[in-house]
């Protein structure tokens, strides 16, 4: 599996080019094409020449170009002057990565809420006056997936369910892309049947109405699909860094319980794949916060079909609750062709001890202080 870096570079306003209108010197472009832009003068005073689609005209931005440099950018806003997002070149590149890592360290439940929030927000009932402009099999497809990505009992019966969450969600989709435009190029794609190309069609159904103003209902929503992006897009960001430098991956699901939401922070450790003797051989820690139960650590072993698991939870009441259902558990796993090497559950008096002691998956974080890009 591999996650690449997003195509939707940050909002901040230093990363547009913007072309005041002139519809004899623009070839055509529509809201949320993405195009390629050469830098055919040398840059100065915050403007630049640019051909775009074979057309050279005159961008402004606060970016630091160089004449040669070719840029891909993303066409967001067509009235009442052309703005182009830049979605890569190195300078906003390196911004971009740390920006979505700031976002996430200050909003780690941000994708959660997203998928709690999302199905209410997208229930199309609620959306009745914007169902012109968005079509319906959108809206139902937007709440069918984000239902689709909380665990539950249903989710018992499938045992891919991870495998489905990633591609779901959105994660993969500029490696999909990019492998369609391999197969076709130049041919023109749909949105990507995940949650994040379904928010990215709405939001681009949305931006005429928000053009025209007074809209509060299409600024509401578009708003949201906007944060839901950046949500989706700091936790790609976070496992391109995280499969990059270490090899590892991090999932975050809500769990449906019979009163309200929990939440499993899953980490996936694979040992270095040049090292073919372990290729097989990789880490999982899930860190469950349950309803009832409070914090659970899982950790578990796994190197082929050999599997060792330990539960730590915070007070022997938890434990004696959990045992009795460890048979269950190892006939379950054993009926997947597993064999045990051990299972077990054990008493920690602290878990937030125990989520410490796996700060490992927080080194990520320390590459504010260097170029990533180097």
């Amino acid at each position: 599996m591999k996650i690449l870096i997003p195509t939707i570079a940050s909002h901040n306003l230093n990363h547009l080019l913007q072309i005041q209108k002139k519809a004899e010197s623009l070839p055509p472009l529509s809201v949320g094409e993405v195009v390629e832009a050469e830098v055919i003068g040398t840059p100065r005073y915050g403007k630049a020449m640019i051909l775009l689609k074979g057309s050279p005209v005159m961008a402004y931005s606060e970016l630091l170009l160089k004449k040669g440099e070719k840029i891909a950018v993303r066409v967001s806003q067509l009235h009442p002057r052309v703005v182009l997002r830049v979605i890569q070149n190195e300078i906003s590149q390196k911004s971009m990565l740390m920006d979505y890592l700031r976002f996430y360290r200050s909003n780690p439940k941000a994708l959660f809420d997203v998928s709690i929030e999302g199905i209410d927000r997208f229930n199309p009932e609620k959306l009745e006056e914007l169902v012109g402009p968005l079509e319906k099999k959108d809206v139902r497809n937007i709440q069918n997936i984000l239902k689709s990505l909380i665990f539950s009992k249903e989710s018992l019966k499938n045992p891919l369910f991870l495998k489905d969450y990633v591609h779901k969600l959105g994660y993969l989709m500029e490696k999909e892309q990019g492998g369609a435009l391999k197969r076709r190029a130049g041919a023109t794609m749909n949105a990507s049947q995940n949650l994040k190309g379904f928010l990215l069609k709405v939001s681009s159904k949305l931006q005429p109405l928000m053009e025209i103003g007074n809209f509060p209902a299409a600024e509401k929503l578009a708003e949201f699909a906007r944060s839901s992006l950046h949500a989706i897009e700091s936790h790609q960001v976070v496992n391109y860094l995280f499969q990059e430098y270490e090899g590892k991956y991090m999932f975050q699901i809500p769990l449906l319980f019979p009163e309200n939401m929990g939440m499993a922070e899953i980490f996936v450790k694979f040992w270095d794949q040049k090292n073919k003797g372990h290729r097989e051989e990789k880490n999982v820690l899930f860190l469950l916060n349950m309803d009832a139960l409070g914090d659970v650590v899982v950790e578990a072993k796994i190197k082929t079909k050999k599997i060792g698991c330990v539960l730590k939870c915070e007070n022997e009441n938890v434990c004696d609750f959990i045992r009795p259902f460890l048979k269950e558990l190892e006939d379950k796993l054993t009926a997947l062709g597993y064999e045990i090497d051990y299972l077990k559950c054990v008493t920690e008096k602290d878990n937030l001890k125990i989520k410490s002691e796996h700060s490992e998956f927080q080194n990520l974080f320390a590459l504010e202080s260097v170029d990533i890009l180097a």
